[in-house]
Parts: structure tokens; C-alpha cells; sequence
């Protein structure tokens, strides 16, 4: 199994559909939480609407309308992506969803298959960082900023102000995965799965993950003091990358 991290609200009257999706997307990585009907959909995106990163949302529910919640939760957040199942095929069907702000439009019947490709589509679209272009309009050789950091994956180089900063190995792989899945909240367990390749299982030392972040704040911090609100903590709960 893949593991991405990213997590959808599934939101359908119909278990079967919800059984189908959630196997599909869980195999491939996806975090995957359920409403069966408007009401518990609503509830659970506000009370959580920042850790969700997409949401599946079925037009025709039991208790309120789709396309309601639709405009609900774009609202809410406007850049979060929808992608609206309907057995509704005609063209202004289509139109009203898209003019309630779904991102895309999926007519019942469906292959699930397709329905994960769609969303890997739509994550990669609204989630993937930008190339960086420099002030003369060049585009470096595949690096991607965020604020005044531009990351080079393929060579592991960090730039802040146009200055390298020298990570260790593991420096860079935190930044990297921190930057890669910002705004949202990873505990130092998740972390340490992630970056030192532990199980959930095995035992760890929280003061790994501790020191490796303040360490990494430490650096950013000497080469652009505004940024120190890059990594935030969120007390019980982890750790965050977040955008200034």
C-alpha cells in the first residue's frame, strides 16, 4: 500500500459506494473518513474542514441537497476540491454543479478506478508546489518555492534568500515532507514513520523528532529570521509546515 497521507471526506447515502470507494482509495494511501448523509457531512467538515485535503461528495442525499453543501463548504474554504457524484447527466446538471464550485463532475454509474485516478489528478493539481521561476523569469532546473524557500529534489538543496542552507539527510527529508504536505498537522510518531522509516508499532524517542525540528528551525531561522513561524507546533498534536 502507498502512503500519502492525504485524507478525503467520503460523502455518500449508499454503503456499498462508500465500501467500494474507501478500498480503492485506502489502497492507494488516502485517509479516508465517511458521512452518509448531509447533516453528518456538514458536522465533520466543520469541526475538521483544515485536515481534509478533498472531499467526494454525492449530489442526491437522503437530508439535504449536494449541491447545498457544495456552496457550504466552499465558503468555508474556497480552494478545497470537490469532486461531485451525480446520476444526473444532463448539461445543465453539469453546470450547476461546477457553478456551485465542484471541481469535478462524475456521473453515477462509475468505474472506481477512475474516480481515484480523478482525485490523484486533482491533489497533484491544487497541492503540487510551483516551479520556481527567478527574477530574470528563468525556470531552475526542477525547483519548486514556497515563500522564500526553493527546494531542488533532485539534487536535495535547500535555497533561502538565494543561500544555501546545509541540512543533514534527515533535515532535509522532514523539510521536504513537512513542505510537501502543508497545513497539516503530523504527529512526531507519523514523522518519525515517515523520515526515519520506523513501524507504528516500534517504539521511538520522541526527542528524535525534537531535536531534528529545532535543529532545522535553527538553520532556517539564520538565513531569513521572518520565517520562524515556517514549522509550528501545535501542542498534542505534532508538528506543521505553514506558508508566510
Amino acid at each position: 500500500m502507498i502512503t500519502n497521507h492525504r485524507r478525503v471526506l467520503l460523502v455518500d447515502d449508499e454503503t456499498r459506494i462508500r465500501n467500494i470507494l474507501r478500498m480503492y482509495l485506502e489502497f492507494e494511501g488516502f485517509i479516508v473518513e465517511e458521512a452518509s448523509n448531509g447533516t453528518q457531512a456538514i458536522e465533520r467538515y466543520g469541526e475538521n474542514h483544515a485536515n481534509y485535503d478533498l472531499i467526494v461528495l454525492d449530489w442526491l442525499l437522503p437530508d439535504m441537497n449536494g449541491i447545498e453543501i457544495c456552496k457550504c463548504m466552499k465558503q468555508t474554504q474556497p480552494d478545497i476540491p470537490i469532486l461531485l457524484l451525480s446520476g444526473r447527466s444532463e448539461e445543465k446538471d453539469r453546470i450547476e454543479g461546477f457553478e456551485a464550485g465542484a471541481d469535478d463532475y462524475v456521473i453515477k454509474p462509475f468505474s472506481p478506478r477512475e474516480i481515484v485516478l480523478r482525485i490523484q489528478n486533482m491533489i497533484t493539481r491544487v497541492y503540487s508546489p510551483s516551479p520556481y521561476v527567478s527574477e530574470t523569469g528563468d525556470l531552475l532546473n526542477n525547483g519548486f518555492k514556497i515563500g522564500e524557500i526553493v527546494l531542488y529534489p533532485s539534487a536535495r538543496r535547500v535555497m533561502v534568500k538565494q543561500n544555501e542552507v546545509h541540512l543533514t539527510p534527515k533535515e532535509y527529508d522532514l523539510l521536504y515532507f513537512l513542505i510537501t504536505h502543508q497545513e497539516k498537522v503530523y504527529s512526531r510518531e507519523v514523522l518519525h514513520t515517515e523520515i526515519w522509516k520506523s513501524s507504528h508499532r516500534e517504539i521511538y524517542d520522541r526527542r528524535t523528532v525534537d531535536t531534528h525540528i529545532k535543529r532545522l528551525r535553527d538553520k532556517l531561522f539564520s538565513y531569513y529570521p521572518e520565517g520562524n513561524g515556517w514549522i509550528q507546533t501545535l501542542w498534542g498534536h505534532g508538528y506543521m509546515f505553514k506558508k508566510i
